[in-house]
């Protein structure tokens, strides 16, 4: 994925925005992230590392959504920032793994007015589980 934002980057001279979004559960008084958050941090850090070692204006952005309302979020920080073109991964999921976590790529190709560019992930379905 980070190949192919270096290259829309280039091809417009535009900077880009990492984001990563923190997924958190609430239920019944307690709070939980689904992914630890310096876990997140360290992964958009390395993009930006990895963008501007490519010669590509990069900085990073992390917020945080209740589990359900990434997508929205994602949506919501590209028209707070003034971007012009979200690029998200896609993870191939069975339809089983759809039902239980959501895809969130189609929804924000359904939410978003900007143009999106979806990249299929490597990651196995272990990978992220």
């Amino acid at each position: 994925m980070i190949a192919t934002a270096t290259a829309l980057a280039r091809r417009s001279h535009a900077e880009v925005l990492v984001l990563s979004v923190r997924e958190r559960d609430y239920a019944r008084g307690f709070v939980w992230d689904v992914r630890q958050p310096g876990e997140i941090a360290e992964t958009v850090g390395r993009a930006v590392y990895q963008l501007r070692r490519a010669g590509v204006d990069a900085s990073g952005l992390i917020r945080t959504a209740r589990t359900g309302r990434v997508a929205d979020e994602i949506v919501y920080a590209a028209y707070k920032h003034h971007v012009s073109e979200i690029v998200i991964g896609s993870s191939r999921r069975s339809w089983f793994g759809r039902l239980l976590r959501g895809s969130v790529a189609p929804r924000v190709l359904r939410l978003s007015d900007l143009p999106v560019v979806t990249v299929p992930t490597n990651r196995s379905l272990r990978a992220s589980a």
